[in-house]
């Protein structure tokens, strides 16, 4: 134990000494330099330009990538528990994309789906789809929706001008995070005052008549550090076209009866979204607070009964603030209370069937039709709800000895699900047509109001054994008063085996608990939920290599094993497939690998290449649906010179599978190619940026329903144009 000190130590001194080093040539130029511009004037500026150079050369030559999302505290990338990504601020800018839901594509393992239902992004993640199966985090700050456990309704358009970075765990987090971190684990980390040290101003336009516009700003004054950003994003979306829907199925079963076609197909999607957001940060020496307000209004895409109408609108209104302390008591002791508070308003008005659409009822159960009742204004539900989430978390870190860092937590998250109204346009027992909107908050809401209690308990020791050799254990245990309890193990071994090469074997299980309309669903004519549902549970091995070939290339692999049981999914209560229930049906596995290599030549100049093999399968041996078994990213980062940056990347996916009762063909293999150009500091501070995404026009789908025969249309060539400064 002496020696490893003392060799962790010399490294210590050996590094410290390489910077100093670097530092002292880097400081004998700028003073070599001064010397020389009182008789050299002239060359001033371009002197300045050439020591900023050598400043950022030796930044980029010494940088490590430390995470936090692995372990709750600092961690080299090599030695993390996980396979982890990390998508730092400077990659984000230069990728030329606008969005989260863009951005995830380029991810090792993650593939990006649409829903027709109500239009939001469903990330796939190792072969299993499911946007309330990834916890998304802002700095550390839980905010999937507890009404149906995704994150993504509101943060699919998330901006990136305020990101330092992002933190990506492939693979289950539950030991240490809890509810929704099955497959994935996001954290978001925004910039703070000192990483601003102004105001940032961003305006952009694009195709389909989106405006975009962002002011981030940030400042540190002595002690005190303030950041933030307001952000307005409004778009018409994609006007893809839907050749027919579930109305012309019900049009073509009418039309013998005499009722006329109403269907909107052939038509457009409804992908419209306006959004707001603001967000703050102050910290005062150990404490601090954080807040974040997003408002959210868009179009269903196609609609929940997959016909397409025109007067939908989904509003989110979410809202957290947290505040905190972190106190470090001589180097070896360190706690980090918080408590937070988050509210979601949800008021989503759906006209689920168009103006003049009919519906056919077999009441005497002979077989034929024999009721018709016809909607003059469409078919029209508007529920509201509101979720209020108050919560607070204790962490301790306590360093046993050199090496040894033993994490103990405890949280408690009290989840009210109140404000429940309910109106319609129909009655919702006989489905009978009604004049006008009525209030039936009181008779037949559509959820129940309850709320949800949980108690957790994690613990969790990071030991550096050796220099070479890393374990983890961890367990954290949720207890809810609605379901039941779940108990997350995992263990982590990382090694360096070769003085290049770094091995990781992994083990964790992790739970999805049921969301509130899984549960509490009542009063609906299609959909119930089910108060007896068990959470999904999955078991997943993983083994890493990473190979650094020299300072440019780094190369790793990983294989993963993935066990997922009781899977919630909707099933017919009865033959007519008329009302159907959520349940516990059906269980997974899943397995495949990851390759990817980057390739560093200097600073901003870079290659980069991932590719996903997955093999997910249901307990019958069935391939599952929506998800390509392979899939991958290339792409190229050059700065020709510094006022200039290009990157050109390109996104292939393999066909995609159906669902089993579905007969149409698997759909095809595609690939995306995106360019971006970014003019920089010109006036010293202001960039340009243009971006061509899907530059060959690609024609490709989404998987969509049976009904709708074309599948979903995607986006062909669009583009986007943006101009920043930096005061």
């Amino acid at each position: 134990m002496i020696y490893s000190k003392y060799r962790t130590n010399s490294r210590c001194i050996m590094k410290r000494a390489v910077m100093l080093l670097l530092y002292a040539i880097y400081t004998g130029f700028r003073l070599a330099q001064a010397f020389a511009d009182d008789f050299t004037g002239d060359k001033n500026n371009e002197r300045i330009e050439i020591t900023d150079a050598i400043q950022e050369e030796i930044r980029w030559l010494l940088a490590e990538t430390e995470v936090t999302i692995s372990t709750r505290h600092e961690v080299r990338i090599s030695k993390a528990p996980g396979i982890v990504t990390v998508l730092n601020g400077e990659e984000i800018n230069y990728s030329g994309y606008r969005t989260l839901s863009e951005l995830l594509r380029t991810v090792p393992g993650y593939e990006i789906l649409k829903s027709e239902d109500f239009g939001a992004v469903i990330p796939a993640v190792r072969g299993l789809d499911g946007a309330n199966r990834v916890r998304v985090m802002i700095d550390g700050h839980l905010v999937n929706n507890p009404l149906d456990g995704s994150a993504f309704g509101n943060f699919d358009d998330f901006p990136l001008e305020n990101i330092k970075k992002i933190e990506i765990i492939r693979g289950p987090g539950s030991a240490l995070y809890g509810e929704n971190a099955f497959l994935s684990v996001i954290n978001i980390i925004t910039k703070d005052g000192a990483d601003i040290d102004g105001i940032f101003l961003d305006s952009g336009f694009g195709s389909y008549d989106t405006v975009e516009e962002n002011i981030v700003f940030g400042k540190r004054y002595g002690n005190v550090e303030v950041s933030g950003m307001m952000h307005y994003r409004d778009t018409n979306g994609y006007d893809g076209t839907i050749e027919s829907d579930s109305q012309s199925v019900l049009d073509n079963s009418l039309s013998p009866f005499g009722f006329p076609a109403v269907s909107q197909a052939p038509g457009e999607v409804e992908d419209w979204r306006r959004e707001y957001s603001l967000n703050l940060k102050v910290a005062y020496k150990d404490v601090y607070f954080q807040g974040w307000y997003n408002n959210k209004n868009r179009g269903p895409f196609v609609g929940p009964q997959h016909a397409l109408t025109d007067e939908s609108d989904i509003e989110s209104n979410y809202v957290f603030a947290e505040a905190g302390y972190k106190k470090t008591f001589e180097e070896l002791f360190t706690i980090k209370p918080r408590v937070y508070y988050d509210q979601f308003d949800n008021d989503t008005y759906v006209e689920s069937l168009p103006e003049g659409s009919t519906l056919s009822f077999d009441t005497d159960n002979d077989g034929s039709y024999d009721t018709f009742k016809t909607y003059t204004d469409g078919f029209v539900g508007n529920g509201k709800v509101i979720q209020r989430i108050a919560g607070a978390e204790i962490p301790f870190d306590y360093e046993l000895f050199d090496g040894n860092i033993l994490t103990l937590g405890f949280e408690y998250r009290f989840i009210k699900q109140s404000d429940v109204q309910f109106s319609a346009n129909f009655d919702p027992v006989t489905l009978d047509p009604l004049e006008s909107m009525t209030d039936f908050t009181d008779t037949y809401p559509f959820l129940k109001e309850t709320t949800r209690n949980i108690w957790s308990v994690y613990i969790q020791d990071a030991w550096d054994i050796t220099d070479d050799i890393s374990l983890t254990l961890g367990a954290r245990h949720d207890e809810y008063n609605d379901f039941g309890s779940a108990t997350s193990p995992r263990l982590g071994f990382t090694w360096k085996c070769m003085k290049n090469a770094t091995v990781k074997l992994l083990y964790g299980e992790a739970f999805r608990a049921p969301s509130f309309l899984e549960m509490f669903t009542v009063n609906q004519p299609a959909i119930l939920g089910n108060e007896d549902l068990d959470p999904e549970i999955i078991r997943t091995l993983e083994m890493g290599l990473t190979y650094t070939f020299n300072k440019y290339v780094t190369s790793g692999i990983s294989y993963f094993n993935n066990n997922v049981k009781d899977l919630i999914v909707l099933r017919a209560l009865d033959s007519t497939q008329e009302t159907w229930q959520y349940d516990n049906f059906g269980d997974a596995h899943i397995q495949g690998f990851e390759v990817e290599t980057k390739i560093n030549v200097s600073q901003g100049n870079y290659v980069f290449f991932n590719y996903t093999y997955q093999d997910p399968e249901d307990d019958h041996g069935n391939e599952l649906p929506f998800v390509a078994k392979h899939k991958g990213n290339i792409g190229i980062n050059a700065q020709p010179c510094k006022y200039i940056n290009t990157n050109l990347s390109a996104f292939f996916s393999g066909k995609r599978y159906r669902e089993e009762d579905d007969d149409r063909a698997d759909m095809p293999s595609y690939a995306l190619v995106n360019f971006s150009v970014i003019g920089k500091e010109f006036f010293r501070t202001m960039n340009v940026q243009g971006t061509v995404f899907n530059v060959l026009d690609k024609d490709y789908e989404d998987p969509g329903t049976v009904s709708i025969s074309g599948d979903l249309p995607r986006p062909g060539r669009t583009y986007f144009v943006g101009l920043s400064y930096q005061f």
